[in-house]
């Protein structure tokens, strides 16, 4: 069975470097002891995410991959807020993508990254990136400036992507620092809890499946019908309220023209992001349907020898094991 994943990383040391300048020195990250936890145990080595090539590869072949769509890790330049610098390293870092990408292009594809500071630029280098480079889609991590991505200023992004009939991904990201600190931080906890919990361990996930929320609250997919948005970790835990959702949330209220879960299981696809649970799988596929379930590792955040098993070894139907595993996604991105 063909197995694709979609929210894989990689980070250029090139554009590492660069973005050096823009890491203020002696600020409160720095000095943060849980940040500095959080960044040890999670943060996978330079090895790892800087190749994609021979060491992807032998993972890949080691873990039953056929083909990985590569994304921008930590540390992209999306989040420049300077428009100019921001242009120009979004531009080097896919370029640089695309040309790694060229070298195995029956193993990997792309997702662009964008400079969100200036939306109508990123809308243009999402075109050039999907025209020209071949890439299949961009992913968004996070905010920019507290802001999420359904504020009026960063529609035309959505709506390139609308025209081109490519998705979004909105990926998780750090969530703004008194939001942290009021539900996710205590005193009485290790650095290691106060760094992990308002991150990968439960904030992050939050505040994206919000991030979604607010894209449907917003009315983009009444102005956009053909719009797609990929969520993450098994859709950062909205399929589960989806139903209270409609409760609390109806047309009446939002004036919108249908309730949130028609537009979410319409518009969004769901991925695992390396969370290989049977139980979760089973219920994505109960509330979402098979043909909204994309398949991701989130390597090299994680590094799972099993990722191709999971999905083989399920307790599906083998219809909904290729729908998964590959029939959806070569669909929604044209692969």
């Amino acid at each position: 069975m063909k197995i694709i994943t979609i929210e894989e990383h990689f980070s250029s040391p090139k554009i590492s470097e660069k973005m050096k300048q823009f890491q203020p020195k002696g600020n409160d990250a720095e000095k943060d002891k849980s940040i500095q936890e959080l960044i040890k145990h999670f943060l996978p080595n330079n090895d790892d995410i800087e190749d994609v090539g021979a060491r992807r590869i032998k993972f890949m072949d080691e873990a039953g991959i056929d083909m990985q769509v590569i994304s921008y890790g930590s540390g992209s330049p999306q989040g420049i807020a300077d428009s100019k610098i921001a242009i120009e390293l979004c531009i080097e870092a896919n370029d640089e993508l695309a040309q790694l990408i060229k070298q195995n292009p029956t193993r990997f594809a792309g997702f662009t990254t964008l400079p969100v500071a200036d939306p109508v630029a990123a809308s243009a280098e999402l075109e050039r990136a999907v025209k020209k480079l071949g890439f299949k889609g961009a992913l968004l991590a996070g905010t920019f400036q507290g802001k999420f991505f359904d504020a009026p200023e960063f529609f035309p992004i959505f709506e390139k992507a609308a025209e081109l009939n490519v998705p979004v991904y909105l990926h998780p990201g750090i969530i703004d620092k008194g939001v942290a600190d009021h539900y996710f931080k205590d005193e009485r906890w290790s650095n290691l809890v106060n760094g992990v919990f308002p991150a990968a361990g439960f904030g992050w996930h939050m505040d994206s499946g919000i991030h979604v929320l607010r894209m449907i609250l917003s009315g983009v997919f009444d102005k956009l019908p053909n719009l797609k948005i990929i969520s993450g970790h098994w859709g950062e835990f909205v399929p589960v309220f989806l139903e209270r959702l409609d409760e609390t949330l109806y047309p009446e209220m939002t004036n919108l023209k249908r309730t949130i879960s028609e537009y979410y299981k319409e518009h969004v696809y769901i991925t695992p992001s390396g969370i290989f649970s049977e139980n979760q799988l089973q219920f994505a596929i109960i509330q979402m349907g098979a043909d909204h379930i994309i398949y991701s590792g989130d390597y090299p955040y994680l590094i799972k020898n099993d990722t191709g098993d999971f999905l083989k070894n399920a307790s599906i139907s083998d219809e909904d094991k290729e729908k998964i595993g590959h029939l959806n996604v070569e669909k929604l991105l044209n692969l």
